[in-house]
C-alpha cells in the first residue's frame, strides 16, 4: 500500500514481536487504482468465515494496509467481527474488537482516511522539509561567512556577542562551527606580526 511498502510492514509485526502467519497480497497500480478486492485473496483467506468461537488477534502495521478504501474497511473489519478477532493497528495503537458497534468502525474509518491523507502529502512535506533544511545551511553559511573574519579579533575589539549579532546566528551556532575563539585570536596574532615584518 502507499507509504506502507511490505519491508516496513515486516518490520512492524517484527517489532512488536509477531511471529504468527503473515498474509500478504501483492497489488499493482492497476489494481489500486480500481480498487479491486478481487486482488486480495491473501486478506481473503485471512479474514475468511469460521465456526470456531476463541479470540484472535489481527496485527497490521497501518490502517490503510486492511483495505482499499472505506467502504472495503466496513467490510474487512465486520468479517474480523464475525471471526471474534481484534483488529490491532501498529503505528497507532487503534484497537477494534469483535464486539465492535458503530462508534468503533467510526473511528477506524476516519483513521483510515486520516492515514490516506498523510500518505498522500508525505512526499511533499518530505521535499519541504529538505527545502528547508537547504535554505537554513544556505543562511548559516551566510552567516559563518560574515563571523569568520571576525572570530580572530581581541575580545576587548569586538565580543562574541557582536559578532553574533552581526552575523545573525547564535553565539553557541559560531562556537559549535567556528570552534574555541582563543585559538583563531592567536592565529590571527600570528598572521598580523608576521605580516608587520
Amino acid at each position: 500500500m502507499v507509504g506502507w511498502p511490505v519491508e516496513r510492514q515486516r518490520q512492524a509485526l517484527s517489532e512488536a514481536g509477531f511471529d504468527g502467519p503473515i498474509y500478504e497480497d501483492v497489488l499493482t497500480r492497476a489494481h489500486l487504482r480500481g480498487r479491486n478486492v478481487m486482488a486480495l485473496p491473501q486478506r481473503a483467506e485471512m479474514l475468511r468465515p469460521t465456526s470456531r468461537l476463541t479470540s484472535e488477534v489481527i496485527l497490521v502495521a497501518n490502517i490503510r494496509v486492511l483495505a482499499l478504501n472505506p467502504v472495503d474497511l466496513i467490510a474487512a473489519l465486520a468479517a474480523a467481527v464475525a471471526r471474534h478477532a481484534t483488529v490491532h493497528v501498529l503505528d497507532t495503537g487503534l484497537k477494534i474488537g469483535p464486539d465492535a458497534g458503530a462508534a468503533e468502525i467510526a473511528v477506524a474509518t476516519a483513521a483510515w482516511d486520516r492515514a490516506r491523507r498523510n500518505d498522500q502529502t508525505r512526499d511533499g512535506r518530505a521535499k519541504g522539509n529538505a527545502a528547508a533544511v537547504e535554505r537554513a545551511e544556505k543562511r548559516r553559511q551566510t552567516a559563518l561567512a560574515i563571523a569568520r573574519p571576525l572570530w580572530g579579533l581581541p575580545s576587548d575589539d569586538m565580543s562574541v556577542e557582536a559578532i553574533a549579532e552581526r552575523a545573525g546566528v547564535s553565539v553557541g551556532t559560531l562556537y559549535t562551527h567556528l570552534g574555541r575563539r582563543t585559538p583563531a585570536q592567536r592565529r590571527a596574532k600570528r598572521n598580523g606580526e608576521s605580516d608587520e615584518q
